[in-house]
């Protein structure tokens, strides 16, 4: 046995390296097939070649040697022995991928419906089911055109939303190869009408297929809706508008009645669009600014760190402190967010809190929708532009902290809430009302006729200065004093704040024989 081993390695040397070599391109074929790297497979068989490949150089010195030679005689064995044996596993993997490939082709055949084109829309492959859906045969339909093939039961009568006919349909794919594009995946939408009427649609997802750049043809794999499928999905549609409509309501409410600050920033179109709250607040030019107008207005310590953030996208939600110009002064406004991200479009969405010296805790009572000296500058910044007169009322609840004292804070709150309350439903027609200290508030007042009626009642022996109220079987009394201001009392309107405070002060003098001032008066 070893004499003819012996022979036949001595007739044909070069048997093992051929053969290596033709192993390692099987390998690399299955690489190149499988789209993965076979490293153990490849290392195993780049080593045999490489051994064979030795010892065919080296062949005639070796067989010069008997030890040699019997060695190189048992290598050779092993060689060919390891080559069968990757051999077979390398086949045998392969075998394992068809019959996968097999099941899927099966699977496709029998589940949905799937149609292969070439470039020239002709039909190289179809899907069982689809077959039997047209009730044709497979050599009927291989080879003919797709839209030819479906006018044999059907008629064509819309494509991707549009109403068309077969020819129609057929000239929106002339020349569809200069469009299509490697990789994209499009929605492909077929309307049908058969013979007695009835409307169906065949929706396909649609992948081009290329080679070597250039366009070979096209997968559609889909599925087919018939009238009750349609009429289904039309309801579905319907009630799914409907919860849109009742969910776009619900978010109008809520924007129109929430006292809080809400912004959306869209990051593409570089516009912030705030609620009315903010509007006011910021004194800004309308609901919807440009973010390089609002960014102007940010201090210049502040703007590096706001472009940072909004250029970022480090997380979906984020904080951030800066100061902004609202035209009088700088005020704090922290924003509390969160990042949405809906394909290329970026928006940014949440609540802005403006933060000063002058605000106060809540209380939850109407003293939480009292405005603060922000609001106040702002309100008379709009009145000086509309060159409006308004009568200024500036007022102090002097005997809260008695309450407090007395009675506990949460009667002093609802005490003063209760007058907040009077004075705005009998004088104001608007919420011009402004709280600048803890017992200091200020009135503005542009109504002529709620003018008249607030000095009416001051005139009725101060009875809007001296009010009581019961709470647990207790009257509390409540003193106020008042200063009025009028804005053309004095040449600069903007002086009617102070003018008002200056009769306020008066009013609290000992020596002065009432609980209110007018500035007009004492001038």
């Amino acid at each position: 046995m070893l004499s003819s081993i012996e022979g036949y390695i001595a007739q044909s040397p070069l048997v093992p390296v051929v053969f290596c070599c033709l192993l390692t391109i099987i390998v690399l074929m299955q690489c190149f097939t499988k789209h993965k790297f076979l490293k153990i497979r490849l290392l195993i068989s780049f080593l045999l070649t490489f051994i064979s490949v030795l010892i065919l150089v080296f062949y005639n010195d070796i067989i010069k040697t008997e030890l040699y030679k019997t060695i190189m005689t048992y290598g050779f064995i092993a060689i060919e022995l390891a080559d069968f044996i990757l051999l077979f596993s390398t086949v045998d993997f392969s075998l394992s991928n068809a019959r996968l490939q097999d099941e899927l082709n099966k699977s496709l055949d029998e589940t949905k419906y799937y149609c292969l084109l070439d470039r020239r829309d002709r039909i190289r492959d179809i899907s069982k089911r689809l077959i039997n859906d047209l009730g044709l045969t497979k050599k009927e339909i291989i080879g003919r055109n797709l839209f030819d093939v479906l006018e044999d039961k059907y008629t064509i009568v819309g494509l991707n939303g549009t109403d068309c006919n077969k020819k129609q349909a057929k000239a929106f794919y002339d020349g569809y190869y200069k469009r299509a594009k490697d990789g994209e995946v499009n929605p492909v939408e077929i309307n049908l009408e058969s013979d007695e009427g009835e409307l169906s649609a065949i929706y396909f997802n649609e992948s081009c297929v290329f080679s070597s750049g250039k366009y070979r043809g096209r997968i559609l794999l889909g599925d087919i809706k018939d009238e009750g499928s349609l009429m289904g999905l039309e309801r579905d549609l319907e009630s799914a508008s409907s919860e849109l409509d009742i969910i776009k309501a619900r978010f109008i409410t809520i924007l129109n009645k929430t006292s809080d600050g809400i912004y959306f920033n869209n990051l593409n179109d570089k516009v912030i669009w705030f609620n009315d709250n903010l509007v006011r607040k910021l004194s800004l030019n309308g609901n919807s600014v440009t973010m390089t107008e609002f960014i102007s207005n940010i201090h210049p310590e502040d703007k590096a760190l706001y472009e940072d953030v909004m250029t970022t996208t480090r997380g979906d939600d984020y904080k951030i402190t800066y100061r902004y110009n609202t035209g009088a002064y700088y005020v704090f406004c922290k924003e509390e967010g969160h990042r949405i991200i809906s394909g290329k479009q970026v928006e940014l969405c949440g609540i802005m809190s403006i933060i000063d010296d002058y605000s106060f805790e809540k209380t939850d009572t109407i003293l939480d929708t009292v405005g603060s000296e922000i609001d106040l500058r702002v309100k008379l910044k709009k009145l000086i532009s509309e060159d409006t007169v308004y009568e200024v009322v500036y007022f102090k609840v002097a005997s809260i902290p008695e309450i407090n004292e007395k009675y506990g804070r949460a009667i002093g709150n609802m005490m003063l809430s209760h007058y907040i309350s009077l004075v705005k439903e009998k004088f104001l027609t608007d919420n011009s009302i402004y709280r600048l200290t803890g017992l200091e508030f200020v009135m503005i007042i542009s109504n002529y006729n709620k003018m008249q009626t607030l000095k009416n009642y001051l005139n009725q022996d101060e009875k809007i200065l001296h009010i009581s109220a019961n709470y647990s079987n207790k009257v509390i009394e409540l003193n106020v004093y008042m200063g009025l201001s009028l804005s053309n009392d004095t040449a600069f309107s903007k002086d009617a704040i102070t003018n008002a405070r200056t009769a306020l002060k008066v009013a609290e003098s000992p020596q002065y024989k009432s609980n209110f001032a007018y500035y007009r008066d004492i001038r």
